[in-house]
């Protein structure tokens, strides 16, 4: 079975009044739309402070029978599951563990955020690489990746080459390098002895005097000390002292998540802690390659690879704050079991001139990070519109994707198909090829396993872009969709649909004849104006309305 929905959109988009306020938009557009499923936008986590706000959603749910609503999350760098930048990383974490403890308070359906909103880490290599250390990072449980590289020595020498310029401000290298001067200089009365003896033993019996012994005590004592303080010098710049240095690091000196190179690094290091820990999503994504090369030669997916570990560091990790204040010490992941909520990840839209450039956006690739985290309560949304503005065509990806794929999806967000930077969001008319299209790729996915499940027009801006009111932004999606839907269960192949599923049939004469009329009226549309022969727009019978002035009131009525 299959549900159709709408989904309300942004209020910075949109601007429409029906979109101030959770509960608003559940009433002000989902239910006056003739629908019972509805997802509404996110604009911010504040939302949820809004006064009252779960008693207005949930007497809303109620009053007007909408049984299932579905939550899209905060969009961009508020919600980047794949960053490994330590600001992204705690406030995506926060809102995250925020978003499903909401969400499972008021019994929503799902909650719906994006895979990626990163670009490859190429794209900001130089910036990271001269500046990095600006930039504090973590690991994929959003602490210090002192936690993934000291039980796994084969990394140590990948990590030695990026150690941070601003170790030596820690407290615990400077405790470290203390102790290293203090334990050199132990040895500096020893020394000292050792060499005024020496020296003592070549002067004349009468030049051994105490006089001289004093003199050469304290030239050896500055001599020998300013070598030992050298030797601390040394051994405390050498790639070994600070490695172990950087070990020790504790959570509360900022050095601790602060790596030369910055991101850049930390998922270099992240990718060959993967590789050399036999971890499945580099077995799979990666294929097991050398991370260095394959970062060159196929970065995205490197990146796919490094990008799955993260986001499955977000929902697998409990012991952070942000899952002690909103989840009781649970994990993402358990929470939503625990509360059968479903969270959705969403292949991402590209931005203009990043097309193909985000960090993890190939269904091949999320195949097998959804696969890995292995909860019936985390599955897909597929955007055929993102899944375009990636660069990547749906008649050519989805047939060759495993034959499981379908089972993982739960939600299809569809609109037109076009390349617009995955913004557009265009109605689906009905008769459409966009019609046509969508159902072909849905069926190709039913045929992978997609049984059951929702699809909902995404809104957008209506064809003009600067859509404000339902009509315009919505047109005839909704009754296209329920075309589809209807067909689906019905098990038709796309290319055996009926006239009926366009919108047409036989057996409706006043619809057939009306569609006969508008094409004859328009058949040579494409060359007017091409003609070198005086051209006529009407016919005998308009030809009398136009010559006493009726020409607009024969427009209206020639399909009677």
């Amino acid at each position: 079975m299959y549900t159709v929905g709408i989904s309300t959109g942004f209020w910075r988009i949109g601007k429409d009044p029906a979109l101030l306020g959770l509960a608003q938009k559940i009433g002000g557009l989902g239910a006056t739309g003739g629908i019972r499923f509805v997802q509404i936008d996110l604009e911010t986590v504040a939302e949820f402070s809004e006064p009252d706000v779960r008693a207005q959603i949930r007497r809303i749910q109620s009053k007007l029978g909408m049984d299932e609503v579905g939550l899209h999350g905060e969009i961009g760098e508020l919600m980047a599951l794949d960053s490994a930048e330590k600001r992204i990383w705690d406030q995506t974490h926060r809102r995250l563990c925020q978003t499903v403890k909401f969400a499972a308070e008021v019994g929503f359906l799902y909650v719906n955020v994006h895979l990626s909103n990163k670009q490859v880490i190429s794209f900001t290599e130089a910036q990271h690489r001269t500046q990095g250390y600006f930039y504090p990072v973590v690991g994929p449980d959003g602490k210090g990746l002192q936690n993934i590289v000291k039980d796994n020595p084969k990394v140590w020498d990948e990590v030695k080459k990026r150690m941070p310029r601003t170790l030596g401000q820690s407290v615990t290298f400077r405790e470290a390098y203390r102790k290293l001067q203090e334990d050199k200089l132990r040895e500096l009365p020893v020394l000292i002895e050792q060499e005024v003896r020496r020296h003592l033993e070549t002067l004349p019996e009468h030049q051994r005097t105490e006089a001289t012994r004093r003199e050469l005590t304290e030239q050896y004592r500055r001599k020998i000390s300013q070598e030992l303080l050298q030797e601390a010098r040394d051994e405390a710049g050498s790639p070994k002292f600070e490695f172990d240095q950087w070990l020790k690091l504790r959570d509360d000196e900022s050095e601790r998540y602060q790596l030369d190179d910055g991101e850049w690094g930390a998922y270099h290091v992240v990718a060959h802690c993967m590789k050399e820990s036999g971890d499945t999503f580099w077995s799979s994504i990666a294929k097991g390659k050398d991370p260095e090369t394959l970062y060159f030669d196929e970065e995205t997916a490197f990146c796919a690879a490094v990008a799955s570990k993260y986001i499955e560091g977000h929902l697998t990790l409990k012991n952070s704050k942000a899952n002690r204040d909103f989840l009781n010490g649970m994990s993402v992941k358990e929470w939503c079991e625990k509360h059968k909520l479903y969270l959705l990840l969403e292949n991402p839209e590209s931005g203009e001139g990043a097309e193909g450039l985000y960090r993890l956006f190939d269904p091949e690739h999320f195949y097998y990070t959804i696969k890995k985290i292995g909860s019936p309560f985390v599955m897909v949304t597929i955007d055929f519109e993102h899944m375009v503005s990636q660069g990547i065509d749906p008649d050519k990806a989805l047939p060759v994707l495993p034959d499981d794929f379908g089972k993982m999806i739960l939600l299809f967000h569809l609109g037109q198909a076009v390349p617009y930077g995955g913004t557009a969001h265009i109605p689906i008319a009905r008769g459409s090829i966009a019609q046509e299209q969508i159902y072909k790729w849905l069926y190709i996915l039913k045929k992978k396993g997609w049984k059951t499940g929702y699809i909902m027009f995404e809104r957008g801006g209506g064809r003009t872009g600067q859509g404000r009111l339902p009509n315009e932004v919505f047109e005839d999606s909704v009754q296209a969709l329920r075309q589809i839907s209807l067909y689906l269960e019905k098990d038709v192949k796309p290319e055996i649909l009926p006239p009926e599923f366009y919108g047409i049939s036989l057996q409706n004469e006043a619809v057939w004849s009306r569609q006969l009329v508008a094409m004859r009226e328009h058949a040579w549309d494409p060359i007017e104006g091409l003609l070198s022969v005086p051209e006529e727009k009407h016919t005998f019978l308009s030809k009398a309305a136009l010559d006493k002035g009726k020409a607009q009131e024969w427009e209206k009525r020639k399909f009677r």
